[in-house]
């Protein structure tokens, strides 16, 4: 019964996620942001880019997805402390890193202060984001269960969507010039046609878009699931490219987390990872992903020392940004396995503290 209820591709899914997070910070840590955009090198990463932007809202909607059944209880509560160790193990790792070969100095206040502040893990703002989804998320179900049918999810999701996400692919055009439309990169001027001031709620849209993807799914082949991403991505991709081109890169609101445009990409890809019957896979397909699936939240953290241990390298090694390229095959595998390897290892001493810890309180309920 225990392995006919976990969800393979829950599993694949949260993997897959984090291997996007690595595979944006190629970018992001590349220079890509502040090179050119023109030339093929340059088109195939904005490509990229397209993808992998999704990793964030992946996570979001699993979230929604699995969790959508849970109400305020002590159990529930009780396992925002895991997040937390997990979190503090991941900053003291990067700090420790930054002490020894970064040449950074550390007081114990200093240590205090980056663990609550949230920068003891330089990317550890998507922890900060999600405790407070955390404590909102048994609120957020009794709301979603209780609208009485399908079309009231259906019009709650929609209603969501045009506060959240709708706005950044709306409100981004200059209609005042013909020569605009030629090389938007040259302005950023925009005309306001949606109010926007609800978009930074897009964590909640994901939310709720997980927990109707559980609860009604989206009704479609996987060959024609599988067909519109191919078709949609690179759409996406040649968008952002006609946005930015002839200048650096432009990160506009069509191309953050609440954009239209990655709520779609995410649903597309979301859906087909859930719809594959994992029955027909080999077993120990299901085991690695069962494996490696608790370990990406750690993994996550502790990504930034890879990042700084690598991308320098390559810097030295290929001067020209668009010339990196065919590296990206090569170190964002390699940073996946890292953080992967160090999150275990961190595990095995958050698995210690917690045994500890549950020691100390069998100790002291005995007394």
């Amino acid at each position: 019964m225990e392995a006919k209820k976990r969800n393979p591709a829950a599993d694949i899914i949260r993997c897959l996620a984090f291997f996007f997070v690595v595979s944006v910070h190629f970018l992001l840590n590349n220079g890509f942001y502040d090179h050119t955009v023109d030339g093929e090198k340059m088109f195939i990463m904005t490509q990229f880019r397209a993808l992998f932007i999704i990793c964030v809202p992946l996570f979001l909607t699993l979230s929604g997805y699995l969790l959508k059944n849970k109400m305020p209880s002590r159990k529930y509560y009780s396992r925002i402390v895991g997040i937390l160790i997990t979190y503090l193990l991941a900053s003291l790792f990067c700090m420790g890193y930054s002490a020894l070969f970064l040449n950074e100095t550390y007081s114990l206040l200093d240590v205090v202060t980056e663990v609550l502040g949230f920068s003891g893990a330089p990317y550890a703002w998507y922890v900060e984001m999600y405790l407070g989804l955390f404590l909102l998320i048994p609120f957020l179900n009794v709301l979603y269960k209780n609208l009485p049918s399908k079309k009231w999810k259906t019009v709650l999701i929609i209603s969501l969507i045009i506060v959240t996400s709708l706005p950044d692919v709306v409100n981004v055009y200059n209609f005042d010039s013909l020569s605009w439309w030629l090389q938007p990169s040259s302005s950023g001027v925009r005309y306001p046609l949606l109010p926007d001031y609800w978009r930074e709620f897009y964590p909640i849209t994901y939310y709720f878009l997980g927990c109707y993807l559980n609860e009604y799914g989206l009704k479609i082949k996987k060959s024609l699931n599988l067909i519109l991403i191919i078709l949609w991505v690179p759409l996406v991709g040649l968008y952002s490219y006609w946005r930015s081109y002839g200048g650096k890169f432009v990160s506009g609101p069509w191309g953050t987390y609440c954009s239209l445009f990655n709520l779609i990409t995410t649903v597309l890809v979301f859906t087909l990872i859930v719809n594959f019957n994992y029955e027909k896979f080999p077993s120990g397909f299901a085991k690695v992903f069962k494996f490696l699936s608790p370990l990406c939240l750690g993994a996550y953290l502790v990504s930034w020392v890879f990042d700084s241990v690598f991308y320098p390298i390559l810097a030295q090694k290929v001067p020209l940004m668009p010339d990196r390229l065919p590296y990206y095959f090569i170190i964002v595998p390699l940073v996946f396995l890292c953080s992967l390897t160090v999150s275990f290892l961190l595990s095995k001493i958050q698995f210690l503290l917690e045994f500890a810890f549950a020691k100390c309180k069998a100790l002291i309920v005995k007394k």
